[in-house]
């Protein structure tokens, strides 16, 4: 009877609570590495620089953070983020150092990728940390919250790696 509480309970925290979830691909470095394991938190409210499990229609899972919260206006200029006419820091990224000075994030405003001045209500924004090569927010436009299965929030695998995932 214990073994048998103890198998259903597991399941449930696994399948409603917090599942694992294995990172393929290079969109999010440093933050998350291509083969690094994660959890993910399967219920709470999505914060601004949550990094998020995002299941589209089509079946393809991406990882990505949040930028642009419902409603916000946005843009960047000369790798600065601007919400709403404010300029916001990214401490999460660690900017790749060039001599040929490329902008780690290309000149954007939301209006010129999507028609819309400001991020639709129930949507979000999101961008890989690693801005050059990240499939995104930029190329399929923003995510509706049902999409989004979960926030990440532990790098749990290799275990030499383990850390929390912050929002900034």
């Amino acid at each position: 009877m214990l073994t048998s509480i103890a198998v259903l309970f597991a399941l449930f925290f696994r399948s409603f609570l917090v599942t694992p979830l294995q990172v393929d691909g290079n969109s999010m470095e440093p933050t998350i590495k291509s083969k690094e394991e994660t959890l993910v938190m399967n219920f709470g409210k999505i914060h601004r620089f949550d990094v998020v499990i995002i299941k589209m229609p089509s079946g393809e899972t991406y990882i990505k953070r949040v930028i642009g919260m419902p409603g916000d206006r946005l843009a960047y200029k000369n790798d600065i983020l601007y919400i709403n006419g404010k300029k916001l820091k990214e401490n999460f990224l660690k900017k790749i150092l060039d001599t040929k000075h490329q902008p780690y994030t290309s000149d954007f405003t939301l209006k010129e990728l999507t028609g819309k001045a400001k991020v639709p209500q129930n949507e979000y924004f999101v961008l890989g940390d690693n801005r050059r090569i990240s499939k995104d927010s930029r190329t399929f436009g923003p995510v509706r919250d049902s999409w989004i299965k979960g926030r990440a929030i532990i790098v749990y695998w290799p275990l030499n790696k383990i850390r929390w995932i912050g929002h900034n």
